[in-house]
């Protein structure tokens, strides 16, 4: 294509380093029999390439320095790839570390070898390497809480069929003769509510069926107080099986609990002594028993919620350890103790996953926190992702309590071995954690502290034992990624007072974690945060786009000279928090602000241009992704939705695949979207799936099984993420893993669709979603959709050896465009309704005819220019937008629609003061219900500026940046541009300045063992000079094409 420059180096500069098993630096506790094996080659100069490796690994690091590969030895493999190598040694061992290194050859014959020592170290293989049993500890109040509570409605109305918008106020009359220690108020309904307490509005929840629990202890008066629900009958869900029904279950269910400082409890559950009556009326009468707790008739509201669990036991070690690990998870969350220090830095851990299906385990190297003599083991244990409602209908995936498994494994210098485990001689306690629940936040008591209790000689004698839990066949399984942490801190900038006692934090960033409190004053002092994205006018806190979730911690003082608190077991999405019950007046250091991701590392990815606009672009994606992937890909990290939704990720995972390393977490979420795929083939819209559209089979109503279905582009991320992954990765194992159930989801939507047009078996078809003009076909869009999976299928299938898979769908591809021509595309060129996505999805999926192209193109165009040269494009159609216009000649409107402030634009948002992707265009102006402010979809257009605008891409036809391609797209409304980006190969960098007119300047850094080909903006190489050498290259369109291999390059145009 060009010439390739030649130069040689020293081998001695060419060692191999950052070495990686399973794209891990020395991973502890891996389950995976036969690991992938990466690294890099540290060369700068020229050309330098691989041309053979050979792996060593061995069973201690003595053997491996010693050049004693006694576990594998690849031998001299004649092969330029480093990435993806697959161990193909001895049959490794539960918990054996496994030390390597890499010797590679050049292409001058030299070798080189590693000087890192790398490692991994195994987990547990097989179920029988788990000594540990499963258990858990019941609060002895959980079930007093429940007895007495019945389902009420109004006297005299069938409650199973109420018309929508049906409203009854409930009534109780509480006494209390003295001020509690606590009390709280817990609802659960079918429908709508509003709770008040002594005329103080405390909650207002919409369709939420799972126990809510309030705090009201601030608002309990000594003598009567009056508690105060308004139930609202519910409208269907749009999207789920019950949509268009005309009359609905409502009921109420509700308990008030007094805890007393002695002791003692009231409880007040609904009942028929409840007073009730319709809102319109005003003469109460006794409510209606509908039924208890356990009536199938208003579905299982789940448990009321309990507070956390302490669960400790101590044990007697005869020497100093040699080493010690520990293997633990939990259905729930936990933080884990030895002789009273923490055990890692992670945070909600387990991660979350199906757990029907699937729990992770973390492992610990904890030698270092064990002493001869006594030792105590302890382990905090709340709800987390587990245990807290996380869809519409409440979400519990098994009955309570949570429940811990946990195996310490310790050696002994004189080879001795020794397993501590959790089973029935543990015992447990009431937790300080009085509340927690990943939607609704934290309350901790810290006046229930019991110091001391993890570590040892601590008087438990109170304590009552841990029972060993049944629990139904999941498989425990070590994770492939990283646990979430805190990664960074953040000072507030500013505090102001809206009203008396009234203070609100602002972070200056949407950002995702929770806040550090630093507080003094009396026991008992209740200190409530809550949080929120946006302000409203009065400046107070705007929390209506929260919806359910309440998004509070509390912390109750136990009256220390000085108390510190960040919630353990919850996070939240935030600019802003509203300090309300501070004894005094916080100043700006009361609270630090404490981000949490599953992204420890740095971007990987560096954008930096003329554009102020662009610059920001790239800045408040780094800050939306960094939130919104922690343990999933949430779509959004504030609301009563933290879910892995599908699309978002799907039409994002390029984006984010350049600004972080996700290799592993990607690996992770494709397990997930193989646990949530059903037996039928569907992938569904959430992974894990926790959305309530399924049931049991006797439930399994054609239209239920039809909305567990993914929706096009939803369900279709169950492919575009492997398919994302292989091209930014290399990654063709993920490929082999998941094929069955990628060509599962494939035979799932031909079976429906034997005409090639996607109109059945699309799920609730969310179609192009958000877009300003909502008129695209949806199954014009589905069917393209369709199309680019099947392209997908046929480049991965090729990429693995499937020839016969590869041809298949390359053929399903043609049978796809002939139908979508013969449905969708007139003979003047105009596609469906004439959208902008309608056009741009017949054009990036090359489902129009050759010739009509430029016609499509025309018309898009227009439609742009029609709009004040504005999009109008959705979830769907705006990942391909500025794609398609480039793609064909149109890189001067591509710019204009990036570099516009005005709505509908991703400027728009900017310039109102976003730091994070909003979900709307019009988020200032949107649906309150539908309104997050740190939403990533949108985002997905940062992908074309590193790949168009840097230029920074990778061939298709040697996927992760093997060979890259180096195309920026100019315009004279940016004059420079420098993009960094650390793909598995090595830092690729590029900068460059000027016009495609001239002058023009490029720098590129292509890293070792791979090739680049290099796009520049001239009419001939007589024009092109590097580092101040003619150069010969080759003609394409209005670019010339050099090729060369690593190392630096200058190119300037004359």
């Amino acid at each position: 294509m060009g010439v390739l420059f030649v130069a040689f180096t020293d081998s001695a500069s060419a060692r191999p380093f950052h070495l990686r098993c399973e794209y891990l630096e020395n991973p502890v506790g891996i389950d995976k029999t036969s690991p992938q094996l990466s690294w890099q080659s540290n060369n700068t100069e020229r050309n330098w390439e691989q041309t053979a490796y050979q792996i060593l690994v061995a069973s201690s690091l003595e053997n491996l320095s010693t050049g004693k590969a006694d576990v594998w030895d690849s031998g001299k493999t004649n092969s330029d790839e480093s990435v993806g190598i697959a161990y193909a040694g001895s049959k490794l061992e539960s918990r054996h570390r496994y030390y390597w290194k890499v010797r590679v050859w050049d292409e001058r014959g030299q070798l080189s070898e590693s000087t890192e020592t790398s490692w991994w170290e195994m987990g547990f293989l097989t179920p029988d390497d788990w000594k540990a049993q499963w258990i858990s500890w019941k609060n002895p109040e959980a079930d007093a809480d429940r007895a007495g509570i019945r389902w009420i409605w109004i006297a005299g109305q069938d409650a199973l069929k109420v018309e929508p918008n049906t409203s009854a106020v409930f009534r109780e009359l509480v006494n209390i003769p003295e001020k509690p220690r606590e009390g709280a108020l817990f609802i659960a309904v079918r429908g709508n509510y509003a709770a008040r307490v002594n005329g103080h509005e405390v909650s207002r929840k919409r369709a939420w069926t799972s126990f809510d629990r309030q705090d009201i202890t601030d608002l309990l008066v000594v003598g009567e107080n009056t508690i105060e629900v308004t139930v609202t009958a519910g409208t269907p869900l749009p999207y789920g099986p019950d949509a268009g029904a005309k009359t609905v279950p409502v009921a109420l269910a509700a308990l008030v609990k007094i805890s007393h400082f002695d002791g003692s409890v009231l409880r007040f559950t609904t009942n028929e002594n409840w007073a009730a009556k319709l809102e319109s009326q005003s003469s109460w009468q006794p409510s209606q028993v509908i039924g208890d707790l356990s009536d199938k008739r208003m579905s299982d509201p789940g448990p009321i919620p309990q507070p956390a669990v302490e669960l400790r036991r101590e044990f007697d070690l005869p020497e100093r350890v040699l080493s010690a690990r520990l293997y633990v998870t939990a259905l729930g969350s936990y933080r884990v103790y030895l002789n009273g220090k923490r055990v890692g830095s992670d945070v909600l851990t387990p991660e979350f996953t199906d757990y029907r299906k699937r729990v992770l385990y973390q492992t610990y190297d904890v030698g270092s926190l064990l002493a001869k003599g006594k030792n105590a083991i302890g382990a905090t244990l709340a709800d987390g992702w587990y245990g807290s409602g996380l869809t519409w209908v409440g979400m519990h995936f098994f009955p309570p309590p949570n429940r811990l498994l946990a195996q310490l494994e310790i050696d002994y210098a004189d080879g001795r071995h020794e397993t501590i485990v959790t089973d029935k001689s543990w015992k447990g306690a009431v937790a300080p954690v009085v509340h927690s629940e990943i939607y609704s936040g934290e309350t901790y008591d810290a006046r229930l502290e019991q110091k001391g209790w993890e570590n040892p000689r601590f008087d438990d004698s109170r304590w009552t034992s841990a029972t060993v839990a049944e629990l139904p066949r999941i498989s425990v399984s070590s994770e492939s990624t990283l646990p979430a942490q805190v990664v960074a801190t953040l000072k507030a900038e500013r505090v102001t007072q809206p009203a008396k006692g009234t203070y609100i934090f602002d972070m200056g960033q949407n950002m995702v974690g929770w806040v550090s409190l630093k507080v003094k004053g009396r026991s008992g002092t209740r200190v409530r945060l809550r949080f929120a994205e946006i302000l409203n006018p009065d400046g107070t806190i705007y929390t209506e786009n929260l919806r359910n979730a309440d998004a509070t911690d509390i912390y109750v003082l136990k009256g220390d000279e000085e108390e510190q608190f960040s919630p353990q077991f919850t996070f939240h999405g935030f600019r802003y928090v509203q300090v309300t019950g501070y004894p005094g007046t916080p100043d700006k250091n009361a609270l630090l602000g404490e981000v949490v991701s599953s992204l420890r590392g740095e971007a990987v990815g560096r954008l930096t241009t003329s554009s102020d606009l662009i610059n920001k672009m790239w800045s408040i994606g780094i800050w939306g992704q960094r939130g919104n992937f922690l343990s999933v890909p949430t779509d959004c990290p504030q609301r009563d939705e933290r879910l892995g939704w599908m699309g978002d990720a799907g039409v994002f995972w390029r984006t984010g695949s350049y600004n972080f390393d996700i290799a592993a977490f990607s690996q992770k979420f494709a397990a997930d979207m193989v646990d949530a795929q059903t037996p039928q083939g569907a992938f569904t819209n959430v992974s894990p799936n926790t959305l309530p559209f399924g049931g049991s089979d006797a439930e399994m109503t054609p239209a239920r099984r039809e909305n567990m279905v993914g929706a096009p582009g939803w369900g279709d991320a169950g492919i575009i993420i492997p398919w994302t992954t292989w091209i930014q990765y290399g990654n063709k194992d993920l490929i082999e893993r998941n094929w069955d159930s990628m060509q599962h989801w494939m035979e799932f939507i031909l079976s429906g669709n034997p005409d090639f047009l996607r109109k059945k078996g699309v799920g609730p078809n969310f179609a192009d979603w958000l877009a300003p003009d909502e008129h695209t076909d949806k199954d014009l869009l589905a069917t393209a959709y369709w199309a680019l999976l099947a392209n997908m299928m046929s480049e991965m299938a090729h990429a693995v050896g499937k020839e016969a898979d590869a041809k298949r769908y390359t053929e399903l591809v043609d049978h796809i465009r002939a139908g979508f021509q013969r449905a969708y595309i007139k003979d003047n060129g105009e596609v469906g309704t004439g959208t902008q996505t309608s056009y741009v999805v017949a054009l990036y999926t090359k489902m129009a005819p050759k010739e009509l192209e430029p016609v499509l193109v025309e018309k898009l165009v227009k439609d742009i220019e029609s709009r004040n040269w504005h999009l109008s494009t959705g979830f769907l159609g705006t990942p391909f937008l500025l794609f398609t216009l480039a793609d064909h000649g149109r890189d001067d409107v591509a710019y204009r629609l990036l570099l516009n402030d005005t709505y509908p634009s991703w400027g728009y948002m900017l310039s109102k003061g976003a730091t994070t992707w909003w979900e709307r265009w019009n988020g200032d102006t949107g649906d309150p219900a539908m309104n997050s402010y740190n939403h990533y979809a949108f985002g997905s257009v940062v992908a074309w500026v590193y790949r168009y605008v840097a230029g920074i891409d990778s061939a298709l036809s040697s996927p992760g940046f093997k060979k890259i391609v180096v195309h920026p797209h100019l315009d004279p409304r940016v004059t420079f541009a420098r993009g960094e980006y650390d793909s598995i190969y090595g830092k690729i960098v590029t900068d460059w300045k000027g016009t495609a007119q001239g002058p023009f300047k490029l720098s590129v850094t292509i890293p070792a063992n791979t090739t680049a080909d290099i796009f520049l903006p001239a009419a001939s190489s007589a024009e092109v000079t590097e580092s101040g050498k003619n150069v010969e290259a080759q003609r394409k369109g209005d670019s010339l094409i050099v090729s060369v291999g690593s190392g630096f390059y200058t190119f300037e145009l004359k």
